[in-house]
């Protein structure tokens, strides 16, 4: 890809129960960044880990994030947990609701060359009065 080709070593972090996590608190973010009508936002996540997208397994069993995945085809929506309320600090509150829809972005060769795209934008929710935090 490019010119000249360039070679890439693309590393896997292990980290996607945290990527998850981030994802959900910049949304609430940008809920309270879009509280006025001429304000919107997007929150937007690119990466090569397939397991962002791909709906968890059957028999997978229970994880401490499972309320914050983000595969293709989920809808964001209302309070999420982790480990049950067991990390209060974890809770977000999403104000609206939020499907989930991965785009492909691009390919390259090698195992961990599919990119894709997840872009959710964020408009003013005008019939909300509370002015309270939404993450904890």
């Amino acid at each position: 890809m490019g010119t000249p080709a360039e070679d890439y070593a693309l590393k896997g972090h292990a980290a996607a129960d945290l990527a998850r996590l981030h994802f959900v608190r910049d949304i609430v973010r940008l809920e309270r960044f879009c509280r006025r009508s001429d304000q919107n936002g997007l929150a937007i996540m690119l990466t090569n880990d397939a397991s962002l997208w791909t709906p968890p397994g059957v028999g997978r069993g229970q994880t401490r994030h499972r309320e914050f995945r983000i595969h293709q085809g989920r809808e964001l929506v209302g309070t999420l947990r982790w480990a049950e309320g067991a990390y209060e600090r974890n809770t977000c509150t999403l104000r609206g609701a939020y499907p989930l829809d991965w785009e492909p972005y691009s390919a390259l060769d090698g195992a961990g060359g599919e990119f894709r795209y997840l872009a959710v934008p964020v408009s003013p929710l005008l019939d909300v009065t509370d002015d309270g935090p939404s993450h904890v």
